[in-house]
C-alpha cells in the first residue's frame, strides 16, 4: 500500500498550523540547541497560551500545541525577541539537524553557520526538504529522516552525500558553500509539471545522479544515541515524545542547555535529577513506542494514541528490543519508517501489523483494546517459544 499524502503542511514558527487543539507552532532550534532561559520562555508560553503540552518530533524539533489563535501575534513577537526564532522566512523555513554533542566553532558547526547564512541563496525547496550535519568523529544521524547528508569520509574529508545514494561527492571548508547550492540547483533542474519529488531519495530513485556526486563511501564509524550517559552529559527521552510545560520546566532548571537530537533524545548537564516521568534508560520499555498526537489533538485521528501506548507499557505488552507505533490514523505521521510492530487507528477500532508502516496493510483489524492486548501477549508466547 503506498503511503497516505499527509493533511495540511509542515508547520513553523512564521506559518502556525490549525490542529484539532487549537494553533500548532513547530519551534526549529538553532543549532539544534535551547538555553535555559529560552527552555523557561517556552513552557511558559505553552501554559499561558496553549496546554501545556508540546511535541518532539523526528527531527529534533519541538511543536507548542493547543495555542490561541488571537494570540498568536504576542506568542510569536516573544518568540523572536528571546532568540528562539528568527524573523527571517528562509530561516525559519531550513531543516538542519546536527549531530549529538556538535561542538562550537567545529566543522559541523561551521558548516550549519553556511546553511543559515545562505539560506536566502537557496532555490525554492519543498517543505520537508532538510539537511543532516555529522561529521563528527563518529555518525550519529545514519538513520535521520533527511535529503541532504553532509558527512566525512574515511580519511576525514567532508563529504555531502544525497539520500539514497551510497556515495558522496568530497568537497572542502572552502568549497562547501557553492558545492551545496549546485546540488540544490540540481534537485530543483529535475523538478517537473507532472512529477515533483518532495524528497531526494524520490528523485535519485527515479533519475540518474551527475558522478560528480557519487564518487566517495562515507566513514563507516557509525553510533546509535540512547538515553544514558554520554560523555560529560546526560542523554534522556519523554515517553511517546510529548513533554508538558512543567516537565520541560523541571530540565530548564537543571541544566544550562538543552541539545535536541535524533530518536527524540534530549542531550542535558549530567548532573540532573530527574524522575520516572523522563525516560533516562534505553532499557525503559517507553522507549521504543512511538505515539502520534491521536485524539482529540489531531481531527484525522480516531483513537487516543498515547493514552493505549501508555496501556501497552503499563500492562507489560512489550517485546523486549522490539519497536512499537500507534498511529491514530493511515498516514503514519509520527513515524514514516517500518516498525516491528504496528498499531493503527481507523473509525475509533485498532487495526496491527508486524514489520511494516501505517499505510500498509493489517494483518489484524477492527480489534478492541482488550483483543489488541491479547495479540500482542500471544507474540509474547511464540518469541519465547521460538527461543
Amino acid at each position: 500500500m503506498s503511503q497516505k499524502q499527509t493533511k495540511g503542511w509542515c508547520p513553523s514558527t512564521l506559518i502556525p498550523m490549525i490542529s484539532g487543539d487549537g494553533l500548532l507552532v513547530r519551534i526549529k532550534p538553532a543549532f539544534g540547541r535551547l538555553t535555559s532561559f529560552q527552555a523557561q520562555k517556552l513552557a511558559l508560553l505553552s501554559k499561558r497560551h496553549g496546554n501545556g503540552f508540546m511535541d518532539i518530533t523526528n527531527r529534533a524539533n519541538l511543536q507548542i500545541r493547543g495555542l490561541n489563535q488571537a494570540q498568536y501575534p504576542l506568542i510569536l513577537r516573544d518568540l523572536q525577541d528571546s532568540g528562539i526564532a528568527a524573523p527571517n522566512k528562509m530561516h525559519d523555513a531550513i531543516n538542519l539537524m546536527l549531530s549529538p554533542l556538535t561542538t562550537r566553532l567545529s566543522l559541523g558547526w561551521r558548516c550549519a553557520e553556511v546553511l543559515y547564512n545562505i539560506a536566502s541563496e537557496f532555490p525554492p525547496l519543498p517543505p520537508k526538504f532538510g539537511f543532516a550535519i555529522d561529521c563528527g568523529s563518529e555518525r550519529y544521524l545514519q538513520h535521520a529522516s533527511t535529503d541532504i547528508r553532509i558527512e566525512k569520509d574515511n580519511t576525514d574529508q567532508l563529504l555531502i552525500r544525497f539520500d539514497g545514494c551510497r556515495q558522496g561527492h568530497i568537497t572542502s571548508a572552502n568549497k562547501f558553500q557553492s558545492d551545496i547550492l549546485r546540488a540544490l540547483r540540481w534537485f530543483v533542474s529535475l523538478q517537473k509539471k507532472n512529477h515533483c519529488y518532495s524528497r531526494m531519495r524520490q528523485l535519485v530513485e527515479n533519475n540518474d545522479v551527475p558522478d560528480a556526486f557519487t564518487t566517495t563511501m562515507p566513514s563507516k564509524n557509525t553510533r546509535s544515541l540512547y538515553p544514558g550517559f554520554k560523555e560529560d552529559w546526560k542523554v534522556i527521552a519523554v515517553p511517546f515524545g510529548q513533554i508538558t510545560a512543567d516537565q520541560l520546566l523541571e530540565i530548564a532548571d537543571q541544566t544550562l542547555e538543552i541539545l535536541f537530537s535524533i530518536n527524540r533524545c534530549l542531550i542535558i548537564d549530567k548532573t540532573a535529577k530527574l524522575g520516572r516521568q523522563f525516560i533516562t534508560s534505553k532499557d525503559d520499555p517507553r522507549y521504543n513506542v512511538t505515539a502520534c498526537a491521536g485524539m482529540p489533538a489531531c481531527t484525522s485521528a480516531s483513537i487516543v494514541t498515547k493514552q493505549i501506548a501508555s496501556n501497552i507499557c503499563e500492562n507489560q505488552a512489550i517485546l523486549s528490543g522490539k519497536s512499537y507505533h500507534i498511529s491514530g490514523c493511515k498516514k503514519g505521521c509520527a513515524k514514516p519508517t517500518n516498525s516491528d510492530i504496528c498499531i493503527i487507528g481507523e473509525s475509533g477500532s485498532l487495526n496491527m501489523l508486524e514489520n511494516g508502516c501505517a499505510w500498509d496493510k493489517p494483518s489484524h483489524i477492527s480489534l478492541s483494546e482488550t483483543a489488541l492486548m491479547d495479540e500482542l501477549f500471544k507474540l509474547q508466547k511464540i518469541r519465547k517459544n521460538a527461543l
